[in-house]
């Protein structure tokens, strides 16, 4: 089950991940704007998006080789950082759209705003909890691995 949630998240990450940046470069280009300092919030959504992108990529077989008791690689902590921020930021943008939405009482596509919002508020909660989630079963494969470890010293003396 871990390595089709991972899937999932790879596809929702590229789509959430490259739509800000996206935005940004097809104003600019075709728009003919100026560049002004608010552009760099979805450039840098665009950025932490590309990193919770890696980070998925580089943890898609850690589920597999959880329950193969293999090792682990390691995954550097600013890409644990990146993944964690990009889920954060898209649950903070979903909570300031549904505020936008609840001030501006009046406007009729309700719904039309909510199905860009819940897909985005999901994406955001999903990314995160599963970090944290991935974070807790590598800390118990490496308690039981150097216990095991430990255990078979212990074992190795005493004959």
């Amino acid at each position: 089950m871990g390595h089709l949630q991972k899937i999932i998240l790879l596809v929702l990450v590229v789509p959430l991940g490259l739509f800000p940046g996206g935005l940004i470069s097809y104003v600019l280009m075709y728009e003919e704007l100026k560049f002004e300092t608010s552009m760099w919030i979805p450039i840098g959504m665009t950025v932490l998006g590309i990193g919770s992108f890696i980070f998925h990529f580089k943890t898609k077989s850690f589920y597999r080789l959880v329950r193969k008791d293999d090792e682990l690689p390691s995954v550097d902590l600013l890409l644990w950082i990146l993944n964690i921020a990009f889920g954060m930021v898209y649950i903070l943008l979903s909570f300031f759209m549904i505020y936008i939405m609840y001030i501006f009482r009046e406007e009729k596509n309700w719904f039309m705003m909510l199905i860009a919002i819940i897909p985005m508020l999901i994406a955001g909660i999903w990314t995160v909890f599963e970090a944290f989630y991935l974070n807790r079963l590598i800390r118990i494969h490496k308690y039981v691995h150097r216990h095991s470890d430990i255990e078979n010293i212990k074992g190795n003396i005493t004959e």
